[in-house]
C-alpha cells in the first residue's frame, strides 16, 4: 500500500509491531509499548508539553487514554488531533482489508472507497447491533 507521496505500507509478519521509517530514524509500536531507536527522536519533537507521555520505551496506553479522558472533562483538545488519529487507523483498517482479501487494492481517499471493487468496499463497513447504529449522514 502506497500514499500518494510514494510512502510504503507493509507487512512484514503476523503479531508484530507496527514500524515507521522516517528521515530521522525508526519508531516501533505495538499494544502498550512504544519505543525509537534514537533517544532523542520523540524528547524535544515539536511539542515538548507532551513528551513526557511518550518516553521511547514503555506503556503508553494509559498515559494517552488518562488525556482522552481528562479533555472530555475539560472540553480541552487532546494531545493526539483526532484527525491525526483518524488518519492513522484508516491505514490500519485499508491494511486489514488487503491483508484479508489477500490481494493489491486500489484506494480513492477522496470518495474514501477503493476503486472499482464492490468486495472490498463491502468491508469498509458492517452491521450495527440494534441501538448502536450511526446516525445518518445524508449522502
Amino acid at each position: 500500500m502506497w500514499y500518494a507521496d510514494g510512502v510504503e505500507v507493509q507487512f512484514t509478519g503476523k503479531n508484530t509491531a507496527a514500524r515507521f521509517f522516517g528521515e530521522r530514524g525508526m519508531s516501533k509500536i505495538r499494544r502498550n509499548h512504544f519505543e525509537a531507536d534514537r533517544p532523542g527522536l520523540i524528547r524535544g519533537g515539536p511539542d515538548p508539553m507532551t513528551a513526557d507521555k511518550w518516553k521511547g520505551n514503555g506503556h503508553v496506553a494509559r498515559p494517552h487514554l488518562q488525556n482522552w479522558l481528562d479533555c472530555i472533562r475539560s472540553r480541552s483538545a487532546p494531545n493526539a488531533p483526532v484527525e491525526v488519529g483518524h488518519r492513522t487507523v484508516t491505514i490500519c483498517h485499508l491494511a486489514n482489508i488487503a491483508r484479508e482479501l489477500n490481494r493489491e487494492l486500489k484506494w480513492d481517499p477522496s470518495a474514501k472507497t477503493f476503486v472499482d471493487d464492490p468486495v472490498a468496499n463491502r468491508l469498509l463497513d458492517r452491521p450495527r447491533r440494534p441501538g448502536f447504529e450511526l446516525p445518518s449522514t445524508g449522502v
